[in-house]
């Protein structure tokens, strides 16, 4: 489990640190023959990430001042995001593995919990964090797709 969230922070740290100096306009342009922009593909994987850590846990997944609404499965970006969305969805990319580390120390689990083909973390699964880290990658892999176009 440690392994998977310090690559998970580590990851996001450098997403943030590539794009903490693009403007509001570049965080939203959707260029030629792409369907998203880089702030939607963020705000993305922060609300599937999440759904993905919290959903087979007892903890409820954090609410956040901004509407998740329009980045779940099977959204496209529809109305520009202006700069404090921005930055509470920068800020929530690089709040949730520290959070989340703190929740599953502090977590109180039972031997009926525990489970012998999960050694990760008997809360969270071995295959959802796998499949958490390939998502985050595949929308990595877009945004620095995007990068080029944006910063013309």
């Amino acid at each position: 489990m440690t392994k998977y969230l310090a690559l998970l922070e580590k990851r996001r740290t450098m997403l943030l640190k590539n794009t903490e100096h693009l403007t509001t306009d570049q965080y939203n342009l959707v260029p030629p023959g792409f369907n998203n922009n880089i702030i939607w593909n963020m705000g993305h994987t922060l609300i599937i990430s999440e759904s993905l850590l919290y959903g087979s846990t007892p903890f409820k997944i954090p609410r956040h001042e901004f509407e998740i609404e329009g980045f779940k499965k099977g959204t496209k970006p529809e109305l520009a995001i202006d700069d404090y969305g921005i930055s509470l969805i920068r800020k929530s990319l690089s709040d949730t593995v520290p959070a989340l580390r703190k929740l599953l120390n502090d977590a109180e689990v039972t031997s009926s919990q525990i489970s012998k083909s999960d050694p990760l973390h008997p809360l969270i699964s071995d295959k959802s964090l796998d499949f958490m880290l390939f998502h985050e990658d595949m929308h990595f892999a877009k945004i620095q797709q995007l990068l080029p176009y944006v910063l013309k």
